[in-house]
């Protein structure tokens, strides 16, 4: 196999970054253009009104950190109640500094409050990111499957359709020869056993349920003239997106997608609209107030110091 030379390597090291950039930007573009269209008093008018509306929220944003300080407390083997501020400010840097910021945090923070060897955290923590994604995958593959069980309307005859249906099997097949990779070489892969391994998938298949279920329970909140089958449909799509390698900021292309949707939802355009942005923004406010909340910690320090120390 012939090597890439190191200049090219350099450069798209370099220029990746920029790509990602523009990515956002030309959806962060997109999404104020239409919105611009749509009219913005139209968007305020239909700002969801019900308070329950927002506390379902607060209580969806603190499923990942409670999820967390459950799996890290099992893999670091320490009760790490106390610390759930810690998986808080991971979430915010992963969503919105830097993705897998939030794991580089984690690393300094295990060794400087816990006391672990970096090598030790570093393998913890990459058990947690591949379990994570499986976990999601095999979600997102189950939840579009039971879609097209339940909806099989979705998969007319029609070329669109038919070619859809054959990307969904070759993904499940995919995902079906990479799960047996997987288990073949799991003590290469992994640095923990098959229990814990379970337990890991168990926790986040909990909060991946816990999470949408939430979800869809706020936007029925919403919008009570919404179906269940409409926020399902929308649940797949989103995890869909999910799955969407090398894309940065995921959740603005749902956006994206929920505005251009929206006429075709069967519930009010508008409304529809509003609520997706609110609860994009209102995330967005909670991971900045987390990140300003959680400065004052010695391990965000400590983290910040030790980052800068040369190589």
């Amino acid at each position: 196999m012939v090597e890439r030379p190191e200049g090219d390597k350099e450069f798209v090291a370099r220029a990746l970054p920029w790509v990602r950039r523009a990515f956002t930007i030309g959806i962060v573009a997109f999404i104020l253009w239409r919105l611009t269209q749509f009219g913005w008093a139209e968007l305020l008018a239909n700002l969801p009104q019900n308070p329950i509306f927002y506390i379902v929220q607060i209580i969806a944003y603190s499923v990942l950190p409670i999820s967390e300080v459950v799996i890290f407390g099992r893999l670091f083997g320490q009760r790490l109640w106390r610390e759930w501020p810690v998986m808080l400010r991971k979430r915010a840097l992963n969503n919105s500094v830097l993705g897998y910021s939030g794991e580089a945090y984690l690393v300094f923070w295990v060794k400087e409050r816990l006391g672990l060897p970096r090598r030790k955290a570093l393998s913890a923590i990459k058990d947690n990111v591949l379990l994570s994604g499986f976990t999601t995958a095999a979600f997102a593959i189950a939840a579009a499957g039971l879609l097209i069980l339940i909806h099989p309307a979705l998969l007319d005859k029609n070329e669109l359709a038919q070619s859809g249906e054959r990307s969904f099997l070759l993904f499940a097949a995919l995902f079906g020869l990479a799960l047996a990779i997987g288990h073949r070489f799991r003590e290469r892969l992994f640095g923990i056993g098959s229990k814990l391994i379970l337990f890991i998938i168990a926790i986040h298949a909990a909060r991946l349920v816990a999470t949408y279920s939430l979800q869809m329970l706020q936007w029925d909140i919403g919008i009570p003239e919404g179906t269940m089958m409409l926020w399902f449909t929308l649940i797949v799509v989103q995890l869909l997106i999910s799955q969407l390698p090398l894309l940065p900021n995921r959740d603005l292309l749902f956006v994206a997608f929920i505005l251009e949707f929206a006429p075709a939802s069967g519930v009010d355009p508008a409304a529809l609209r509003a609520m997706i942005l609110t609860i994009y923004l209102i995330y967005q406010l909670f991971n900045y107030f987390a990140l300003l909340a959680t400065t004052a910690m010695p391990t965000a320090h400590a983290y910040n110091e030790e980052a800068r120390e040369p190589t």
